[in-house]
């Protein structure tokens, strides 16, 4: 249900956490908080409170099998379960499949689901509900998963707690893909509907241990502990709440004021990291983000002019100077990117790739041999740098390259938007210049590369190519490393894609995100696991609450 309404505690502005948590205790049936004699956690998990998640951004909606936006993958992730998970090290983990077995030729992938699990409306789950998920979301709409459909022959559902992928040949992402990306959704809500617009994207029905409560469009997001979850002792916390907070000081404001208790990466500015690691009421972790060897990149739209130039690309590269950008946008935290792949996924990554180092001389030489000439005001054309403004880093980093761009005789100007029209304009319309964004490059490179470069996801979907690079050459390395089951063979491919792209200068890699989160101190069970717990914070609970749940 969608609310505008200002009755909600949690989203007075201003409101103290300790008022808030008076309050929601005169809600519950079993308080979780005793005043006075308030119960401290020792160790281990505890019940009740709130969980109060700082967004920079709106999602417009929170399906997320049909965009991996950052913005409603945080949102929305409680609310829903996997097939598997992912552990630390990259490996599948129970989740809605309490076991699996894999066939000796490597194509049979058995699923042997729990039984007795419910939607959120308390209609049955069942296998035929995966089946659905891949079939008809997935491989139809998904960024990466419309790519992965190719590998995958047939999937059965032989019973209501079984299912079957039958795969075209052996494969080694396969299963990564299935843990990373795949948020089951019901079936009985979206078959025979446009999966776009169905009004479940607004306001879920999942099986996860969270539950949509109410949308207050502009302020907060909030989500109820699901009392029918499968994981009988989970949730710990009663409520989790998105509060909407676009500007980023206030972001980090409100954490150390305690009325927020967590902001993710992408919404923590970098300039306030070292702040925060002083305040002892905050915990600030690196940790939980290394599955996905993000990178912070310049697009350049390859289907308008002068874009669809190499050697303007190889201009705009050489004329930024990327540690310059580094350490005024990132505040130093990062290092220079050198190519597609980031070296947290070493085993694909290429160092040795064609580099453009910062050269004005050459970039405005190779401006004059592509035929790029300047004005009588010095300008060889002007270019609009489209860049979502809720991201400190990425904002700061725009700027500094449209003023790099001048002294060659480009006349940039930075186009700062809220992420949904950002998305849109770049993707969907594909009316853009330029475009400054952070893009995965893991948990495997079949999935964070395949989605950017190959000729084929040329669509009007968020994240995937849009850019709008086509190489006959690109297309064939990345199937052949993407169906490959031998992971040494793979990386071979991966670093000659590598190498091609770097030598087109398809874009500019600019930095490896040196993503750093932050939350109150007082929250247990986030970012102690490795793979995807920036954006899984379902098991979260506070060490101020009770010791069990009656």
């Amino acid at each position: 249900m969608m609310r505008n309404d200002d009755n909600s505690d949690v989203s007075r502005a201003g409101i103290s956490r300790r008022t808030i948590l008076q309050g929601l205790a005169a809600l519950t049936a079993t308080p979780f908080l005793n005043i006075p004699g308030l119960v401290y956690a020792s160790e281990g998990p505890r019940y009740g409170g709130s969980f109060i998640v700082g967004s920079g951004s709106e999602p417009r909606h929170l399906n997320q099998n049909i965009t991996t936006d950052s913005s409603t993958k945080l949102v929305s992730n409680p609310m829903f379960s996997k097939l598997v998970g992912l552990n630390t090290d990259f490996t599948p983990t129970a989740d809605l499949a309490k076991s699996w077995t894999v066939s000796e030729d490597g194509l049979l992938y058995t699923f042997t689901l729990e039984q007795d699990v419910k939607w959120h409306d308390g209609k049955p789950f069942s296998a035929e509900d995966v089946k659905f998920t891949f079939e008809k979301v997935l491989f139809e709409y998904h960024n990466i998963g419309k790519a992965m459909s190719q590998y995958v022959e047939t999937i059965t559902a032989s019973d209501p707690a079984t299912v079957v992928f039958k795969l075209k040949a052996p494969n080694d992402v396969f299963l990564t893909f299935v843990a990373s990306q795949s948020y089951i959704q019901p079936k009985h809500i979206y078959d025979g509907t446009d999966i776009m617009t169905n009004p479940a994207n607004t306001a879920p029905i999942g099986t996860g241990p969270f539950k949509f409560s109410e949308w207050s469009r502009g302020r907060e997001l909030v989500l109820t502990r699901n009392e029918d979850y499968f994981r009988k002792d989970r949730p710990y916390v009663d409520r989790i709440v998105s509060r909407f907070i676009p500007e980023a000081s206030s972001r980090v404001r409100a954490l150390e004021a305690g009325e927020i208790d967590y902001v993710a990466y992408f919404d923590l500015p970098p300039s306030m990291v070292e702040t925060l690691r002083g305040n002892s009421d905050v915990t600030v972790v690196s940790e939980g983000h290394n599955a996905w060897g993000s990178i912070v990149e310049l697009m350049m739209n390859h289907d308008k002019a002068p874009y669809n130039n190499k050697l303007v690309r190889q201009a705009i590269t050489h004329a930024i100077n990327r540690q310059f950008v580094v350490d005024k946008a990132n505040f130093g935290l990062s290092k220079v990117a050198t190519g597609p792949i980031s070296s947290q996924i070493a085993w694909a990554y290429n160092p040795d790739t064609r580099q453009y180092p910062y050269d004005p001389d050459t970039a405005n030489k190779l401006l004059d041999e592509a035929g790029v000439a300047k004005d009588g005001n010095g300008i060889r054309f002007q270019a609009g740098i489209v860049v979502t403004r809720t991201i400190e880093a990425n904002l700061k980093a725009a700027q500094v390259i449209a003023e790099q761009l001048k002294q060659v005789g480009i006349d940039a100007r930075v186009l700062a938007m809220d992420d949904a029209s950002s998305s849109e304009t770049v993707y969907i319309k594909r009316e853009f210049d330029m475009f400054v964004q952070s893009l995965t490059t893991g948990p495997d490179p079949a999935m964070g590369m395949q989605r950017q470069y190959i000729s084929s996801n040329i669509r009007p979907i968020p994240f995937t190519n849009g850019i709008g690079y086509r190489n006959p050459e690109v297309d064939d390395l990345l199937n052949k490393a993407a169906s490959n089951p031998n992971r040494a063979q793979r990386a071979e491919f991966y670093r000659k894609v590598s190498s091609v792209l770097c030598e087109d200068a398809a874009l500019v890699w600019l930095y490896e995100n040196a993503a750093f989160s932050a939350y109150t101190s007082t929250f247990g069970n986030l970012h102690s696991w490795a793979a995807e717990s920036n954006y899984n914070y379902g098991d979260v609970y506070w060490a101020e609450g009770e010791e069990r749940r009656d």
